[in-house]
């Protein structure tokens, strides 16, 4: 069995999935996993390719281990700008032992960059004169952060300043007055007393996550074709699609999709062969998989979404067509999928009735057809599912991607940034919502030969800003820097964050 520096390091090169698979296997591992990871925390990771910052802060957190706080000191300085929950609540029982380092990094980082270790000294609520300067040298420079950290940190110390402030507050300005009143208020409360909020870390993790398949190398991701887990080798092939694959690779994956004992992972072969269907043998064998109704139906899907490429040819549209009509979830998922991702014209037509099917995967499929082939006159039922409830609530990217490249308006470059304005305008969208709408945007004026608007002003931000690992962070959760859920309109650290 793996020891945990070992799991770690695999981790984070990319080999190994972050699940809770991996976080159970460094927990058994004992005292000496604790020594592990902390040896693995303090060691150098400039080759790193995934940042496992978040799971160390993590496993940390849950052995509640002394000796982690330079470790964590360490990535509040890293993220500065944007401290993170898990983070903070790491560190929060540290008390009184992590005033002087923070004060340093305070210090070193400057009020510009200083909020969110202004708001941990808050927390902590060690009455400490020098914490207590601090924070009143926050009020003066930032006095709606500053009313928030004094009243975090409960000290009656800080009234005659905050009552200074308040007075000096046009009543125009209601929001601020509001905040340094309640800050006021909260002084005549008793300090409520600090309660660690509960933590299962297993509820942080999925249950299974692949190798992150986007970081290795081209061998690395051979070597993963051979792996005894399926899901892994199903997983490694789908890597795969729609890139552009040398003679090697496209050999690997042919024998994978001709011999694998997994349908499953069959079908991800032939999916990512694709590009490769001007060789005979390799459409031929599509061709026999896909009109071969004894096989399973995840290798059959698979060679139907292989074969979009060449979806127009009699012998291939005759196959689409037929596993189409043979109805059930995944053979008419796929079917769709192959064509709309051949952009075949007379395709267009199986897609507006699915729009209403029961299954969810199949309206994703449809969704994805009406956007592609865009079918504007659709453009109503497709934005009914920004906001739909039960078992199609999850289809709002799929349904926003599909707006954006189908809804009304001329395709320029010109028009394409109020496009984006008025989907906001409709959807309200997340930072994360915006970038997959950008990408739409763009693969509309790519459909009418134009170039594309959003990548470029992103190459230009990637060329004046640092490049970092991708994070480890679990996915889903509200940042502190995030707007706050109750609509509020502030920053969730500035509301229900506090």
């Amino acid at each position: 069995m793996a020891s945990a520096g070992e799991l770690l390091r695999e981790a984070a090169l990319g080999r190994v999935g972050i699940d809770r698979r991996l976080v159970q296997s460094i927990l058994d591992g004992g005292d000496e996993a604790v020594q592990e990871v902390l040896a693995f925390a303090r060691a150098s990771h400039d080759q790193d390719r995934i940042d496992l910052d978040p799971l160390l802060v993590d496993l940390f957190r849950y052995w509640a281990t002394p000796e982690s706080l330079d470790f964590l000191i360490d990535a509040v300085r890293r993220s500065a700008d944007d401290v993170n929950d898990e983070l903070v609540q790491t560190l929060l029982p540290f008390g009184e032992r992590a005033v002087d380092p923070l004060l340093k990094l305070y210090e070193e980082l400057g009020e510009e960059q200083g909020s969110d270790i202004a708001f941990l000294l808050a927390g902590l609520r060690v009455h400490d004169p020098r914490v207590l300067a601090l924070l009143l040298d926050r009020l003066e420079f930032d006095a709606a952060d500053g009313a928030l950290c004094l009243e975090l940190y409960h000290d009656p110390a800080a009234r005659p300043a905050l009552e200074t402030m308040l007075a000096e507050i046009p009543a125009a300005e209601v929001e601020l007055r509001r905040d340094l009143q309640h800050a006021l208020e909260e002084l005549d409360q008793p300090a409520p007393p600090y309660e660690p909020s509960s933590f299962d870390i297993m509820a942080e993790y999925p249950a299974r996550e692949l190798p992150a398949f986007d970081v290795l190398s081209e061998s690395e991701r051979l070597q993963l074709l051979e792996s005894p887990d399926a899901e892994t080798r199903a997983g490694a092939a789908h890597s795969y699609f729609n890139h552009e694959l040398d003679p090697k690779t496209r050999a690997a994956l042919f024998r994978v999709a001709q011999s694998d004992p997994d349908a499953k992972v069959r079908g991800r072969a032939w999916e990512s062969l694709a590009d490769a269907t001007e060789d005979a043998a390799i459409r031929d064998g599509m061709l026999s998989v896909l009109t071969d109704t004894s096989r399973d139906i995840a290798e059959r899907g698979g060679a139907a979404v292989g074969l979009y490429a060449v979806a127009d040819r009699d012998d291939a549209n005759r196959a689409i067509e037929a596993l189409y009509e043979e109805g059930g979830v995944m053979a008419r998922a796929k079917a769709l999928e192959c064509m709309w991702r051949s952009l075949w014209k007379p395709y267009a037509r199986f897609f507006p009735t699915h729009l209403d099917d029961a299954n969810k995967e199949i309206v994703r499929q449809a969704l994805r057809g009406a956007g592609y082939f865009q079918l504007t006159r659709h453009a109503d039922k497709i934005a009914s599912y920004f906001d739909r409830e039960g078992d199609l609530e999850d289809l709002r990217e799929d349904a926003l991607f599909a707006y954006a490249l189908a809804m009304p308006g001329e395709t320029t470059r010109g028009r394409i940034r109020g496009m984006l304005r008025k989907i906001d305008m409709l959807a309200a969208l997340s930072s994360s919502e915006a970038e997959l709408v950008m990408f739409a945007l763009d693969e509309r004026l790519r459909l009418e030969g134009l170039d594309p608007v959003f990548a470029a002003d992103a190459t230009d931000a990637q060329e004046q800003e640092p490049q970092s690992h991708p994070s480890a962070s679990p996915a889903g959760k509200v940042g502190r820097n995030d707007p706050c859920p109750c609509g509020s309109g502030k920053k969730y650290k500035k509301c229900h964050g506090a």
